[in-house]
């Protein structure tokens, strides 16, 4: 009896199980994986006398692995890899599986424990993997949980070198990337490698029905402006777990997101014609008074010469020698936007939103203030979701040092602290 089979048939059953099943509650999954998990251990109790040729060792692994199926702790499955590992602490497999447990107990200490132990006896994707996810959750302090995300990334990295072609390893490497680019500071280099680590994990077809990477990539796709693949991740997230509510709401959020964006834009903020005049006329005499050449520091301290410019001037993507100026005309308020988002018009009556990143909670800008975008970075979207069409333009701006408002540049005291804001289901 190919022992090994059976328990690769009973995780395959669990890792595909919506792909063939129509389920009309959540915890039907859960009864079907238990069915089919009695079914795979009859079929051991069935076949004990033949573990012989396979080796007990291998045997009490295998049974103790298909006891782990199930996202609940085991006792039964404690108790074989205790011994396993006492009399075989060679054996990467048990230490691993073992580690698993103790992860389902909640005791993460010595699911560490394991997966450290297995890596001495040998280095492996596993145990790297693990060990990836379990040092971004622990640290008490916020420099001790940097620095855990720091080694959880190297540790993620050390599982791809392993193995490039491993989807789930490459997943691991994006969840640490993603991590490190809310707890850091939010990097769009790091945003991108994230990004690039998830395409990656894409390409192995055994992580093709996993919700959880299409979630994640979902929310690191929303940070990076790419609305419609994020929108398409978070549905094939559902598809493929649909009583998980965070895709839900996220997809539910984002499309009231967009919807409210296009819609003030359009409407220009809801604002009577006689306002917008006024705030125009103010416009400018603002500009009529200013010099039509600035300059700025970036972030190398280099001095840049920047030519002022109308938003029909720009360009899509980065405006390196521009400065653009505006009025704002109103807010964009979304409960889960990592940015703040708001609308302004142009001297020659323009209206798109700006999407500033890193900025102080409660802090901003307010309807009539005057403000200059350093080096604006123009998007333009035009994509359609389901029976929703999206075409609008936004400026992203990654850093509120890049804005002036009322003629004074924004300092550091209006830069966010680091911060995790995202909350993973699993790895």
């Amino acid at each position: 009896m190919a022992f090994k089979d059976v328990v690769e048939k009973l995780y395959t059953f669990r890792d595909h199980y919506f792909e063939s099943h129509k389920v009309e509650s959540e915890d039907q999954k859960i009864n079907d994986l238990s069915e089919e998990l009695n079914k795979t251990l009859k079929i051991f109790d069935d076949h004990k006398d033949e573990q012989d040729s396979l080796k007990k060792a291998e045997y009490d692994l295998l049974r103790a692995k298909a006891l782990n199926v199930l996202p609940e702790f085991n006792s039964d499955a404690l108790e074989i890899l205790t011994k396993l590992v006492k009399f075989h602490p060679k054996m990467i497999e048990a230490w691993n599986e073992l580690g698993t447990c103790f992860w389902k107990k909640g005791d993460m200490k010595a699911a560490k424990s394991c997966f450290e132990s297995a890596l001495r006896e040998e280095k492996n994707p596993e145990s790297l993997r693990n060990l990836s996810m379990i040092l971004r959750q622990v640290g008490q302090t916020p420099e001790e949980k940097l620095a855990k995300i720091h080694e959880s990334l190297e540790k993620a990295k050390e599982a791809v070198n392993l193995n490039i072609q491993d989807g789930k390893s490459w997943y691991i490497l994006g969840n640490a990337y993603l991590s490190l680019y809310f707890t850091a500071d939010q990097n769009s280099n790091l945003l991108k490698q994230c990004l690039s680590a998830y395409s990656h994990a894409f390409s192995d077809d055994t992580m093709r029905c996993n919700p959880d990477l299409y979630y994640n990539w979902a929310m690191a796709l929303k940070y990076d402006e790419n609305y419609r693949l994020a929108l398409e991740n978070l549905e094939k997230s559902l598809k493929y777990d649909p009583f998980w509510n965070d895709p839900k709401e996220q997809l539910e959020m984002l499309v009231k997101h967009l919807e409210n964006i296009q819609q003030m834009i359009t409407k220009k903020g809801k604002m009577k014609p006689r306002k917008i005049k006024d705030i125009l006329n103010a416009l400018q005499k603002e500009l009529a008074a200013s010099n039509t050449s600035e300059t700025c520091v970036d972030r190398k301290g280099q001095t840049i010469k920047l030519e002022r410019c109308k938003f029909s001037d720009l360009q899509e993507g980065l405006n390196s020698n521009k400065v653009l100026r505006g009025k704002v005309i109103c807010h964009v308020y979304c409960t889960d936007s990592p940015s703040f988002t708001f609308c302004m018009i142009d001297e020659e009556e323009n209206c798109f939103c700006i999407n500033v990143y890193n900025m102080v909670q409660g802090k901003g800008v307010i309807i009539g203030d005057s403000v200059a975008i350093y080096q604006p970075h123009l998007q333009h979207f035009n994509f359609t979701f389901k029976d929703k069409t999206f075409s609008f333009s936004s400026i992203r701006v990654n850093s509120p040092l890049q804005l002036e408002v009322n003629k004074k540049k924004l300092g550091h005291e209006m830069l966010a602290a680091p911060r995790l804001s995202v909350t993973l289901k699993s790895d």
